[in-house]
């Protein structure tokens, strides 16, 4: 207990003991009075004492919060205009204000703003968190909508190029989030806007489409292959955030360049790194990493992949000829085997009727040799018969009508 309460309670303690005394011989009521002017000065001493440490204690604390205020007047006010004040860097940096290490001095906002001015005017304007409000196949548009900005400043028949939101998935970024494509705005109303696509899209891209359930990004200007973006990152982070079959080059910015390398990846640097003229004398040479230009990129690739999917369709149509044809041959073909087996049964029966008309025509020839043979054999035998008659006529006086039936036979005979 405190000694200031110790000192309070003996002195109530006294109080009543010197009013037990006085009572003896003072009239009660002059007592009463008494009593009450030593409580009533002893609770004022109290209240008196209280009001002094309240006073004290909220000084106290005034004092601390103007000097908290001075300090944060003094962040902000370096926040602010910028400063070069060590000290001030330092506790700004305590209280995790995101200051590079090696910065001696704060950009004032004003600097800031016409920094990232120049940078908003390079990457142009972007839309974060973008939701899919409906896909129409048919008419390959869909609507999107976005919270912030307010108003989104939509600016119809401008071109945007539209992400799925998020990283890709390594190693393989196929099946991570992707790039859906070049998009116009075809109508825009406060916070929605209606997208139709640059490049018809093909049955793939649409499905692709229609799947994704955002949140999407959206850029105004499709983001620009920067050397800084990676500067101070480690091998494992580029690796995590590179493909692998990528990484190589990546990696090798910076160093040494290598006998192999061709004009367009050797850059000659100064002892300070410092980049120097074509036509100065590089005190090494270092590789640089080839900046890419990812809309005529994915423009080209666009490009090469209508034509595969024309030339595609094309074999497509070609095998499908080529079947029908081969179908058609195969009926050809069967028609063809059934009229050559049909044939060949004809031939076979016009063989058989020819060996039985051969075999025939030999009877026949070998019937008429012998008929002939014996026509010859009767002729022979009539021609005698008609000489001898012919003799014996003549010696009998009828020569000339007999010499003249002679002759008749000898000719019919021959």
């Amino acid at each position: 207990m405190p000694i200031i309460q110790i000192f309070l309670v003996i002195m109530v303690l006294a109080s009543f003991v010197i009013a037990y005394f006085a009572a003896r011989t003072w009239h009660w009521g002059h007592v009463l009075v008494m009593l009450g002017i030593f409580l009533s000065t002893l609770g004022f001493f109290v209240l008196t004492a209280e009001t002094l440490r309240i006073n004290a204690v909220l000084r106290k604390q005034v004092n601390d919060l103007d000097k908290q205020i001075n300090q944060v007047e003094a962040k902000n006010l370096a926040l602010e205009a910028g400063t070069d004040d060590a000290s001030l860097i330092g506790q700004l940096r305590n209280e995790e204000v995101r200051i590079p290490e090696d910065a001696e001095r704060i950009l004032s906002l004003a600097d800031l703003d016409h920094q990232l001015a120049l940078l908003t005017r390079i990457r142009g304007r972007v839309w974060r968190d973008v939701k899919p409000a409906g896909f129409d196949p048919q008419a390959g548009t869909f609507q999107i909508g976005v919270e912030a900005p307010t108003p989104a400043g939509f600016s119809p028949a401008s071109v945007v190029f539209l992400f799925e939101q998020g990283d890709p998935a390594l190693p393989d970024p196929t099946r991570g989030k992707q790039y859906l494509g070049e998009f116009r705005v075809r109508q825009a109303t406060g916070q929605q806007a209606t997208l139709e696509p640059v490049l018809p899209l093909d049955q793939f891209e649409q499905q692709r489409l229609a799947k994704s359930g955002g949140p999407w990004v959206m850029y105004e200007s499709m983001p620009m292959d920067r050397h800084e973006i990676f500067a101070g990152k480690s091998e494992e982070q580029i690796r995590q955030l590179i493909p692998e079959q990528s990484v190589g080059e990546y990696l090798r910015h910076g160093k040494e360049a290598g006998p192999d390398d061709d004009e367009w990846h050797r850059v000659g640097v100064d002892e300070n790194d410092k980049r120097v003229a074509p036509d100065q004398q590089a005190a090494k040479t270092l590789y640089q990493r080839r900046l890419r230009d990812y809309a005529l990129e994915f423009e080209q690739l666009a490009q090469q992949r209508a034509l595969l999917l024309t030339d595609m369709e094309g074999v497509r149509q070609d095998n499908q000829r080529l079947a029908a044809a081969n179908e058609s041959g195969k009926k050809l073909q069967a028609f063809r085997e059934d009229e050559r087996r049909r044939l060949g049964i004809d031939l076979a029966g016009i063989q058989k009727e020819r060996r039985v008309i051969e075999h025939y025509l030999s009877l026949l020839q070998t019937e008429l040799a012998d008929t002939r043979e014996k026509l010859a054999q009767t002729l022979r035998e009539n021609s005698r018969l008609v000489r001898e008659l012919a003799h014996q006529q003549a010696a009998g006086g009828a020569a000339a009508p007999i010499q003249q039936a002679s002759l008749f036979a000898l000719d019919w005979a021959n």
